[in-house]
């Protein structure tokens, strides 16, 4: 064979062996890259499938705080108002116990009422802001005037015939009166989840204030002076605001129900 043939074929077989040779190493480029790509897809497919999942909840949590929202703060414009009535003041005591006095306590949860309601999206039209004096046919004749839907007044009982009777009882005007009625017994079921409260009935009482209201009305005895006990609670902030608390709650939701 002569030279020029035989540095052909040697040449030729360089080629091939070399070819060889970058076809291995592809090969195993590949056998390392396809597992690769393989656990990256994976990893990516579970951040978008986690991430799908977490915003869907995070609208969940949206929607369930703008429910929420709905239920205790309503829309920019007050759809429902309510006049608190802050029962006896200025010459007129009330229920006198000692020291406490009713119409300073009726006032001070009516404040508080106020607020939380207020905050709540809701108007107030309070009969009265201050120690004053301020007969039933006035009280109801505030609350006939101002347009309101709802009319809650607020007062401390006593009962002379046995000192350990204690609790919040309300009172609608008569058994016909379904929408005073439903008021009634939403603020009882409201009071009754507090363990610091206790809750008596809803019942229809003929006071004048009831009587003579031209829409939804109530009237409340927070708790009896009489009781030693709940004459404490009652003389104390924490303890008035934890009623008022209640008390919006219990109106609150019997207006979502409307």
């Amino acid at each position: 064979m002569d030279q020029k043939k035989y540095r052909k074929r040697k040449r030729g077989r360089r080629r091939k062996r070399l070819k060889r040779l970058i076809l291995a190493y592809l090969l195993r480029v590949l056998v390392v890259l396809i597992p690769l790509i393989l656990v990256i897809f994976a990893v990516y497919g579970c951040f978008y499938i986690y991430g799908r999942i977490t915003e869907k909840d995070d609208e969940r949590d949206r929607n369930n705080r703008d429910k929420a929202s709905v239920i205790f703060a309503g829309n920019d414009i007050p759809e429902h108002c309510v006049v608190i009535d802050a029962g006896h003041g200025g010459s007129d005591g009330g229920t006198v116990s000692g020291e406490v006095i009713e119409k300073d306590i009726n006032l001070s949860v009516a404040l508080k009422l106020k607020t939380i309601l207020e905050d709540n999206n809701v108007e107030v039209i309070l009969t009265r802001s201050s120690d004053e004096d301020m007969s039933l046919a006035q009280r109801a004749s505030a609350a006939n005037e101002s347009g309101a839907d709802f009319f809650i007044s607020l007062h401390c009982n006593y009962y002379e015939g046995d000192n350990q009777v204690s609790g919040l009882e309300c009172y609608y005007s008569s058994p016909e009166a379904t929408e005073s009625r439903e008021y009634a017994e939403s603020i009882i079921k409201a009071v009754s989840l507090s363990d610091d409260i206790k809750a008596r009935d809803a019942k229809a009482e003929s006071y004048y204030v009831l009587q003579n209201t031209q829409m939804s009305a109530v009237l409340v005895e927070m708790g009896f002076l009489s009781n030693n006990s709940e004459r404490r609670k009652l003389s104390k902030e924490d303890y008035q605001e934890m009623l008022a608390q209640k008390i919006a709650e219990g109106i609150l939701q019997k207006q979502m129900d409307l």
